[in-house]
């Protein structure tokens, strides 16, 4: 399980390869922490390797988002799976995150 994170700018991307459940949240806190602390407050999240969300994983995102709102940033999606695409548009998550499903859209979305 791991995390890529890259930055274009003043964008931090972020790429978990494992599902946002309960017992895996820790690792994706402790990388939202490291990007709070560092002023990076415009996240874009890369659901392309997610499997799976769970109620902890979703209810973790929109921790993110507040987070993030308060320090004057946000956090899009970028390019989850069918799977997760339906969980999070079933939750009613779209109304914290847009979706994005082209990563030039998603960086310009922060403009």
């Amino acid at each position: 399980m791991d995390i890529k994170r890259n930055k274009m700018g003043v964008i931090t991307f972020l790429s978990p390869d494992f599902a946002l459940v309960d017992e895996n949240m820790s690792l994706l806190d402790k990388e939202i922490k490291h990007c709070m602390e560092a002023g990076e407050h415009r996240l874009v999240i890369d659901l392309n390797l997610v499997p799976y969300i769970d109620s902890k994983g979703l209810e973790s995102l929109v921790d993110y988002y507040n987070l993030t709102r308060k320090g004057g940033g946000s956090i899009k999606v970028f390019n989850p799976n069918p799977l997760c695409n339906e969980i999070l548009e079933i939750t009613g998550m779209t109304k914290y995150f847009d979706i994005y499903f082209d990563l030039e859209t998603a960086a310009r979305s922060f403009l």
